[in-house]
């Protein structure tokens, strides 16, 4: 199995402190009204006037102690594009306007603080669940069509994320899940002018264990044809959310959920794709938009799945803990899972929150994680 490199050589800590809820933050503080669009934090990026909302956004999280920000591309994909009736030329100038926004961001907040340099702040290009992109979004639930999965949400018929016996169902599921990753990132990637501005790659809010499966195939796939392109695939990390502290996948139509600890197994476990390649191994592997009450939970699960997979005697990748706000005492709460991650085997942290985690929620965030303590580093 490959190392999970790449997280090292780009943050200078062990410990580093990501951005909120972009989308929430638009919507709550900026009073940007996205919810329930094809293309969500995104539409902030597809004009100059509504761009300016996203760059206060961006601001808004580095002024808070941030030095990560993810990128408003969450639900970015060409059948979103689709949706909100854009051609794929204009869906690609958005695209790629979205990451120029929140590198204009850096550089505004690095002219305002002049011990801040460009190379402290990272910028990750978040790409959603393919569930995510389709209506009603499905980045919680996992509901999928075909051929993406079983069924088609209803909301008048029971629903199912599982294929039970199905097997050829299962492998066409990952074959098309593969091929929408591949298709998206490659789009990004062939953007040469803001590709470079891009430092990590977070597939975020993966439901589906089949889908973490279907990414590390298509990460492996676009690995390839950026070498044979004389390029490099970036470093990446793949975080899944858990509603209810548990993974919406069943393994029988109607049965019992599969576990976190199986989940976190498919993403750091050796394996090979349809043409004999070695997969490619995240950077870092965690979880977000989940409650803050199921930390300690899917922390413990993750960690049983790397010490049973990777053992002790190699570096774990990093961990990804990014939970939902808005609740009382969410800070002290994250400390809570950082503290107890710490000194585990993980190659660093990267810690923030997801929706409705706020700027004053990363703020309080901030000197915690900055204080000094024994942390096992």
């Amino acid at each position: 199995m490959s190392e999970p490199t790449g997280l090292d050589g780009i943050y200078h800590k062990e410990i580093n402190l990501a951005d909120g809820g972009l989308g929430s933050t638009l919507e709550d503080i900026l009073n940007f009204k996205i919810a329930r669009t094809p293309l969500w934090s995104t539409r902030a990026a597809a004009d100059e006037e509504k761009s300016q909302l996203l760059v206060q956004a961006h601001l808004s999280f580095l002024r808070a102690g941030a030095r990560t920000l993810l990128t408003s591309t969450y639900q970015a994909a060409y059948n979103t594009f689709d949706r909100e009736g854009y051609s794929r030329e204009q869906a690609h100038r958005i695209m790629s306007n979205a990451i120029s926004i929140a590198a204009r961001a850096r550089d505004i907040f690095c002219a305002e603080n002049e011990r801040v340099h460009q190379n402290d702040i990272r910028i990750v290009l978040s790409l959603g669940t393919y569930g995510s992109t389709v209506s009603p979004m499905q980045d919680w639930d996992g509901i999928f069509p075909p051929p993406y999965g079983p069924k088609a949400y209803s909301a008048t018929e029971a629903n199912t994320t599982s294929f039970g016996d199905d097997v050829e169902g299962m492998d066409r599921s990952i074959q098309a899940l593969t091929e929408f990753h591949t298709e998206r990132l490659l789009a990004y990637a062939h953007i040469p002018e803001t590709w470079d501005l891009i430092d990590v790659i977070a597939f975020e809010t993966i439901p589906l264990a089949r889908e973490v499966t279907a990414i590390r195939r298509a990460v492996t796939t676009v690995a390839a044809s950026l070498r044979a392109e004389g390029g490099d695939m970036k470093a990446w990390w793949l975080s899944a959310v858990f509603p209810n502290g548990r993974c919406s996948e069943t393994l029988v139509p109607g049965g019992g959920h599969i576990g976190a600890k199986e989940v976190a197994d498919l993403m750091v476990r050796e394996g090979v794709d349809a043409e004999g390649r070695a997969l490619v191994v995240p950077s870092g592997i965690g979880f977000n938009c989940v409650a803050v009450e199921h930390l300690h939970g899917l922390l413990g699960e993750f960690e049983e799945a790397c010490t049973q997979v990777i053992g002790g005697g190699r570096k774990w990748p990093w961990l990804v803990i990014k939970p939902n706000g808005g609740e009382t005492g969410w800070a002290d709460s994250v400390m809570g899972c950082v503290d107890k991650a710490c000194g585990q085997g993980w190659g660093g942290l990267i810690v923030g929150g997801c929706c409705y985690a706020g700027p004053d929620d990363i703020a309080q965030l901030a000197p915690k994680l900055e204080r000094p303590r024994d942390r096992g580093y």
